[in-house]
């Protein structure tokens, strides 16, 4: 996540440091799952294209598969597409991409270091904090060589342990440890002849002798299994020589003379549990040090990002005094509940598909259109939405967007100077608002605002008139998609998120969009 929020700060012009203890990369396959939101943010990002470049061995996979060996006669899906049969096209301007860790952070490094200073192999020590500042004790752990860095702000993205978690004596809540896993990377040029003709994200394996959870890395010869580790029955890591995932392996498979060369064994822990709170003063956590949840549906990692995402636009927009204070607060506020539900869904999917560690879940059909909810249907209320309702869960039952103030703002096609673009691109480096075909007074009304608070507004009109920015295409409903008239406004913070909405056109527009702008940014 610490690569993440380096890009997204980095594209907002702040400048910063990151300090990472490993020397490199990651070099483990694990985390492959970018949903469609995530996939949203890194086509802003202007990353989407170098991301599905660098995951094209994988552009063919989909689905959940479950069989008892990958030969034997007992063979059915789970999920058979992920994206639940709908056209994407029509609610988002990108898909789903599978995409590991080991080829995803070297994108996102090449894109932070373009606006960051990014340091590996270096530790933070300490740190301490006032009123004013950060400072925090740094080393490099190739020579010892220590120094303080001085900054506004530190935000944590420092794994399931989090030391900066520890340090500010922030607890967690849910049950913790679900299962153990050895996650062991092997080659194998046959493997794929006993694939079948559809590939899979994931198959699991129930065979008691090969049970675990088999995943490709190219589809050809480099794959993945993870095998149940019974680590509160005194396993060790040891355990799993090279012979025993060997035969494994050809168990899972059910061809005892396959091919297997053991290349890497990582332990592996799935849990559940959220930090009782996302920071304490300037010092703010994010991605696995502020949540963990089962890799089913992959939903941990997405969510890691897209906190980073949400915590970004408001450091910055502190940071340029377009802000006060408390707009950090609705970090907490608009994100936690986010991985509370998140995380209980990827437990129930978890169950679902049945993963070797766990029973399945009782009077539960398996859904993969609640996986596209979860993803791009999650909801705020905090102080920086206004017209929110509190009372409505946070991901709706059924999946919708459709403007409401909380939610993703609606993706739309459209043309601007004769580019085909989404409605969604128009989104990140400053507010945004939308009028439709009969919301001319909303330009002078934005430009008025931003004007009064010294805070940038883009305004674009929707239709197909001269003096409109957007032109919609054919059956395109701008209103009807978000929930307003002809005449009314929609309010889009950078994270594309909707801020505030009107349904019509209203009197003294620009000072109600300015009072609007007041409260989202939190200067009362």
């Amino acid at each position: 996540m610490g690569l993440s929020t380096s890009v997204f700060l980095g594209r907002l012009g702040i400048e910063h440091m990151l300090v990472e203890r490993h020397a490199e990369t990651s070099t483990h396959p694990r985390g492959r799952g970018n949903n469609v939101r995530t996939m949203e943010i890194f086509r802003t990002a202007g990353l989407e294209e170098s991301v599905r470049e660098a995951a094209f061995a994988l552009a063919g996979n989909d689905g959940v598969l479950q069989v008892d060996t990958l030969v034997g006669d007992q063979r059915r899906w789970i999920i058979q597409d992920v994206a639940a049969g709908m056209d994407v096209s029509r609610v988002s301007s990108s898909n789903w991409c599978l995409c590991s860790q080991n080829d995803l952070e070297p994108v996102l490094l090449n894109r932070a270091r373009q606006g960051g200073d990014i340091r590996f192999d270096t530790e933070l020590l300490s740190f301490t904090q006032d009123e004013e500042e950060v400072l925090a004790q740094v080393m490099r752990r190739d020579t010892g060589e220590t120094h303080t860095v001085k900054a506004d702000f530190l935000v944590a993205a420092d794994g399931p342990r989090s030391p900066v978690r520890e340090r500010l004596g922030i607890g967690q809540s849910g049950p913790g440890a679900l299962f153990h896993n050895v996650s062991v990377t092997f080659r194998s040029k046959t493997l794929k002849e006993y694939i079948g003709p559809k590939r899979f994200i994931v198959c699991y394996t129930t065979d008691p002798q090969g049970e675990g959870a088999l995943l490709p890395v190219d589809n050809e010869e480099r794959w993945v299994i993870h095998i149940p580790w019974s680590a509160d029955r005194g396993e060790t890591l040891e355990d799993f020589g090279n012979e025993r995932c060997a035969a494994h392996i050809r168990a899972a498979v059910g061809v005892p003379d396959i091919d297997v060369e053991i290349t890497g064994k990582a332990p592996w822990h799935a849990s559940k549990r959220v930090a009782d709170s996302y920071g304490q003063g300037r010092v703010f956590l994010a991605g696995d040090a502020a949540h963990e949840m089962p890799p089913n549906g992959a939903f941990g990692a997405n969510t890691g990002i897209q906190d980073a995402h949400n915590l970004a636009w408001k450091l910055a927009a502190v940071l340029r005094g377009w802000a006060g204070l408390p707009l950090l607060d609705t970090y907490e506020c608009e994100r936690r509940p986010v991985a509370v539900t998140t995380s209980e869904r990827a437990s129930r999917q978890a169950a679902e598909e049945q993963h070797p560690a766990l029973g399945p879940a009782a009077g539960r059909n398996n859904d993969a259109a609640d996986l596209m909810t979860v993803a791009l249907c999650y909801r705020y209320a905090s102080d920086a939405v206004v017209g929110a309702s509190p009372e409505r869960p946070v991901v709706p039952e059924t999946f919708q967007i459709d403007g409401e103030p909380g939610s993703r703002a609606p993706h739309m096609w459209v043309r601007r100077a004769g580019a085909r673009i989404s409605t969604l691109d128009l989104y990140e480096r400053s507010f945004v608002v939308l009028a439709g075909a009969e919301g001319h007074p909303w330009r002078r009304a934005a430009e008025q605002a931003g004007e009064n608070l010294g805070v940038p507004v883009e305004v674009y009109l929707v239709g197909d008139g001269r003096d409109h920015d957007l032109v919609p295409e054919p059956d395109a409903d701008w209103a009807a998609l978000h929930g307003t008239a002809d005449d009314g406004a929609v309010l889009v913070r950078p994270d594309g998120f909707v801020a505030w909405r009107a349904p019509t056109h209203l009197p003294s527009a620009d000072r109600v969009l300015t009072d609007v702008l007041q409260t989202v940014l939190c200067r009362g």
